[in-house]
């Protein structure tokens, strides 16, 4: 059916109202983190100028230039407003929607991936980009060391500003006392202190002293590369990219083995417990989410060492890698045997704790969701509590109830759109187990594959996986409220 004049003229009355109204809100604030991830280009762009890698040099200056340039023409165009809720997911949707597509730049131009045509390479460089943004670490870049050292080290800061670093930056300079507020909700950041801009200078800080201080340990060790050790650390803890196999067995001895295990368990932690471990409290640091998640590791480790009949240290390696999100493996994954694959599988689904460096569904949302199924099996149980007074959360107030409907909904979204994606990349020519996997990895930002999210597939699997690996990243229901606020407004 064709739309009449009139339609049309209503239509673009709607489009030009909405984007006039989200411009107040959205657009400035999505302006600075524009130019907070061209300044941040500038490192790796340093990098290329000292080792005079010409071609990268100049795809990273691009790529610099536009997120500085578009960055300040929104700020030039748009008046600064505070965040509400709904608007604060929508800021957060377009973050890992808008920075991704700046940010494959790099790879656009210098095309590590041979594409077959015009399509295929935005494709390619899109789907390289999200990934990194949102510290999966799918790629397509078979072979990373041949890649020049400055597009490594940009690969490596993708994830620490989509982990990390831009989303946070914002939070901390930019934002008044009710944005913070707000944007924590949409976030599900847990309040670590009275003020709020402390707590997200001391997310880069902590962070920045686990990645110097292992960065020191591996060099002490004689990885003196400090580049690639860099860039193994900012992988290892935000949970991105893998190595390379040839890179990836000089750190497979002992003691490397054992701090990278530590190193991905810290970043699976939520951010409570390095804050309180470096404030000198640290009983405060050990919380019922974290003492879950260490029992669901140890269970998991002690299942999947008898069930693959692998040695204890091995197997822990592999269950915090998959629990963590980072995706690390030195043994296949396929070669685990069905019952410790399905045991990895639920862990990798579960993830980790939240706001932490990994994905999933976490631990918290499962403990809010089982208090919330004890509480009304017993008062079906108890006659006298058959109607239940409102429950209130920690902080004595009533919103324990959305607390609990929360959790329930998102872990009800997070499997529903697991089951269509699975269901939906059946059709590459896997089996519908080997796609819950593949799709979950994406879901979850863990990122490792067991060979079907390949280079040579279709475009629109490649598409799917985008959406997913964003999806994972923002999480179902914000991108809803987003989305229902854009409507609304």
């Amino acid at each position: 059916m064709y739309l009449n004049s009139a339609r049309l003229l209503h239509l673009s009355k709607y489009i030009l109202a909405t984007g006039m109204l989200l411009s107040k809100r959205i657009f400035a604030n999505l302006g600075f983190l524009l130019q907070i991830a061209g300044l941040l280009t500038i490192v790796p762009i340093s990098i290329g100028l000292y080792f005079s890698e010409t071609q990268a040099i100049t795809a990273l200056f691009i790529a610099c230039v536009s997120f500085l340039a578009s960055g300040f023409l929104l700020n030039a165009l748009c008046e600064k407003k505070d965040l509400n809720f709904k608007s604060s997911n929508l800021l957060f949707l377009a973050a890992f929607v808008i920075v991704p597509l700046i940010g494959s730049l790099p790879y656009i131009y210098t095309d590590p991936f041979r594409s077959a045509n015009v399509l295929d390479r935005f494709t390619n460089s899109y789907f390289e980009s999200v990934s990194g943004f949102t510290t999966t670490g799918f790629s397509f870049i078979t072979n990373p060391d041949t890649l020049p050292i400055s597009l490594l080290v940009y690969r490596s800061l993708t994830e620490l500003m989509g982990g990390v670093g831009i989303v946070f930056l914002l939070l901390a300079f930019f934002q008044s006392r009710k944005s913070l507020n707000n944007l924590s909700n949409s976030l599900g950041i847990e309040k670590v202190n009275v003020n709020l801009k402390k707590t997200y200078l001391s997310v880069l800080g902590i962070y920045g002293v686990y990645i110097l201080a292992f960065m020191g340990i591996f060099v002490a060790l004689g990885f003196t590369n400090i580049v690639n050790t860099g860039t193994f650390v900012i992988d290892t803890i935000t949970g991105g990219f893998s190595p390379t196999n040839v890179q990836f067995q000089q750190y497979l001895s002992f003691v490397p083995k054992i701090l990278i295990t530590v190193l991905m368990l810290l970043g699976s932690l939520n951010f409570a417990f390095s804050y309180n471990l470096f404030a000198g409290k640290p009983r405060k640091a050990i919380s019922l989410e974290i003492l879950i998640f260490l029992l669901l590791i140890l269970i998991g480790s002690v299942l999947v060492s008898f069930s693959a009949n692998i040695g204890p240290l091995d197997s822990l390696f592999h269950v915090v890698s998959m629990s963590s999100a980072t995706g690390f493996n030195y043994i296949p994954i396929a070669s685990f045997g069905s019952t410790a694959l399905s045991i990895l599988t639920v862990l990798m689904l579960i993830g980790g704790c939240t706001f932490s460096m990994s994905g999933g569904i976490r631990v918290s949302r499962i403990i809010t969701f089982g208090k919330s199924v004890r509480e009304n099996v017993t008062a079906l149980l108890v006659k006298e509590h058959a109607i239940a007074m409102p429950r209130k959360n920690g902080n004595g107030n009533g919103n324990g109830d959305v607390q609990f409907l929360s959790a329930g909904v998102s872990i009800l979204l997070f499997i529903s759109t697991l089951a269509i994606f699975a269901v939906i990349f059946t059709t590459i020519g896997v089996s519908f187990t080997d796609a819950i996997f593949e799709v979950g990895s994406a879901l979850t930002t863990n990122g490792i594959s067991m060979g079907a999210t390949t280079l040579t597939m279709g475009i629109g699997y490649k598409w799917l996986m985008i959406s997913a690996m964003t999806i994972g990243r923002v999480e179902v229901l914000s991108i809803i409220v987003a989305l229902v606020s854009l409507r609304k407004e």
